[in-house]
This record gives C-alpha cells, sequence and structure tokens, in this order.
C-alpha cells in the first residue's frame, strides 16, 4: 500500500502480491490494485436498509417488487458528492473503494464506490450531484478480515483492469472469426489453414490473459477456460478439411460468444456483487441473505421487465 495524491480524494493505492514458493517467503506482483479512500470514525452509526427486488437498473429506470425485499445490516458513512464526481470521473476499470474504520471496534468495512454510484446511487437518486453529501449504506457483511473468503472481493477488484482488457481482446476476436467465416462486409482472402493458425493464435493469447486465476468463485470463468483449451488441444490434434467449417462455427456461437458474454454477465451481476441490494446479497452472502415476502401490492412489471432475483 503506498500513498496516492491526496488532492485528488484518494488516499492510497493498495497493489496485491502473491507468494511464489511453498514456504510463502517469497511474494511477487501481481499488477493488481485498487484505490482506496479511508475514513475512520469513533461513532459509526449502524441501520438496517431494507432493500427490495428490483429490475435490472442497467437497462432502464428503477421498478422496485415491494412485495420482496431482504433487510441488510449496514455501516452507514456520509460522503462528500466531490468525492463521488471524482470516483465518477475515474471510470470504472479501475476501483475505489471506501474503507470505513469503526475506530471504538477496530472493523473495517469495504465497499466499492463505483458499483455503488451507478448501481444504487444513481437509479435511486439521479440529482444527487446538487447535494453536498450522500449517504454511503455499507454491508457490515463486509467486512475485512484476515480470512481468504473475506479477501474474495478484493482480489476481484485489483483484476477488474485486467478483465475489461480481456473482454476487448475477446470482441476483436470473435469479430475476426466471423470474417473468417464471411459473416462480416469486408472479407478477406483467405484459407481454412490461416483460418486455423488464426484460432490458435487467439486461443493461446486468450489463455495467457493474467484473469484465469483466482476466480474460482465464479464458475463461468472456469467453463471458458477449459473451452478454450479444448480448442487448443483440437488444433494440435489435427482437424480434417471437412471439419474445418463447423469448427469454426464451433468457436463462434459457442466458445467466444461465452467469452464476449462474460463482459455482459460482469457488467450486469459481478459489478453489483457487495453492494446493499438483493441481488448483491443473494450472489455474494447466499447464506446469509433470506429474500422475505410481504403483502404489499407491487407496481413492478414482471412481464415486461427481466426480474433478477439470484447471479445465476
Amino acid at each position: 500500500m503506498h500513498e496516492y495524491g491526496p488532492d485528488y480524494g484518494i488516499d492510497c493505492v493498495v497493489e496485491l502480491f502473491d507468494y511464489v514458493d511453498d514456504t510463502k517467503e517469497v511474494a511477487e506482483t501481481l499488477g493488481e490494485q485498487f484505490f482506496v479512500q479511508l475514513k475512520g470514525s469513533d461513532s459509526v452509526q449502524y441501520a438496517e436498509r431494507r432493500a427490495y427486488s428490483r429490475g435490472n437498473v442497467a437497462k432502464g429506470l428503477l421498478l422496485e417488487d415491494t412485495s420482496e425485499f431482504v433487510d441488510i445490516d449496514v455501516a452507514n458513512f456520509q460522503l462528500d458528492v466531490s468525492d463521488l464526481l471524482t470516483v465518477e470521473q475515474l471510470g470504472t476499470a479501475v476501483p475505489v473503494l471506501l474503507i470505513l474504520i469503526d475506530i471504538q471496534t477496530e472493523r473495517a468495512f469495504f465497499v466499492c464506490l463505483n458499483d455503488y454510484l451507478e448501481k444504487v446511487i444513481l437509479p435511486e437518486d439521479p440529482a444527487f450531484e446538487s447535494k453536498g453529501s450522500k449517504l454511503i449504506q455499507i454491508p457490515v457483511q463486509n467486512e475485512i478480515l484476515p480470512r481468504e473468503i473475506n479477501l474474495v472481493a478484493l482480489r476481484a477488484y485489483g483484476k477488474r483492469a485486467k478483465m475489461y482488457g480481456a473482454f476487448t481482446k475477446f470482441a476483436f476476436q470473435q469479430k475476426e472469426i466471423q470474417r473468417a467465416r464471411g459473416l462480416v462486409r469486408a472479407n478477406p482472402d483467405t484459407s481454412k489453414d490461416k483460418d486455423i493458425d488464426m484460432l490458435k493464435v487467439f486461443a493461446e493469447s486468450s489463455l495467457r490473459q493474467d484473469i484465469w486465476r483466482g476466480h474460482d468463485f465464479w464458475e463461468p470463468m472456469a467453463w471458458s477456460f477449459r473451452e478454450l483449451e479444448d480448442v487448443l488441444a483440437a488444433i494440435k490434434g489435427g482437424l480434417q478439411p471437412a471439419e474445418i467449417e463447423a469448427f469454426k462455427q464451433y468457436c463462434d456461437l459457442h466458445v467466444w460468444y461465452r467469452l464476449c458474454n462474460l463482459a455482459n454477465m460482469y457488467e450486469e451481476l459481478v459489478r453489483e456483487w457487495f453492494l446493499p441490494t438483493v441481488l448483491a446479497q443473494l450472489a455474494s452472502y447466499p447464506d446469509q441473505g433470506n429474500l422475505q415476502k410481504s403483502n404489499a401490492i407491487s407496481s413492478f412489471n414482471k412481464d415486461a421487465m427481466c426480474y433478477t432475483r439470484c447471479a445465476g
């Protein structure tokens, strides 16, 4: 951890390391980091936030189903809007974590401000920038403890920039595979041998991305990793000329489709993890989040909008 320019509202940068030897005496940088805004208080206000089931706020206005809810224990902190606007300007590729220290109990809680801004504040209060400060509600489940399970989120945030870089690569590769299949307007002269060489380069390049390790908690990553290994093994094993067109179709419509869909799932699901929302509770803490029912009449139209209940 080292200091960052305090004039920008960022207190420090946390750089992630991992051991490279079995005795765990030597560690090397992973090239992964996240920014931190560190706040301390000796009078942290704890409360309960009622979060209702809702539609996908990345695709439309906030629509809540008030008949289903989760009550979430939170630690409240009033954050200057100027700090939130700084986070918004930074974008989402490098996460900015608000870490709140309860000085009385020496407990520390985190929340990703980039995600909180887009998934909580903007849907609930689109004109927030006109205010002086904004209440941030941090789930107390997001406690930083020296246990591997409590560090999963921090490792995931550190890898985000690499994930976004890989998503761009996968999208480029799929478009070129479609070009090789004759599905894009500008199609270069090619051959089956060149197409297979290209697929081999794509598979090797994708497997070299430093995104596959450390995502044991997100199963779709493991699926795509195994499929890329299978593609490479099939190419190295040799393909008959009559198999190549079907193989290119499989790579396009299955392997690279799923690789590109990782970006969609990341935006819709992963970026909502560890927030004070129903989806975050069910996805991040499935053993603790209990969806409750009420008799309230809901204006939420389940036929008109996809109702997200779990991370799938």
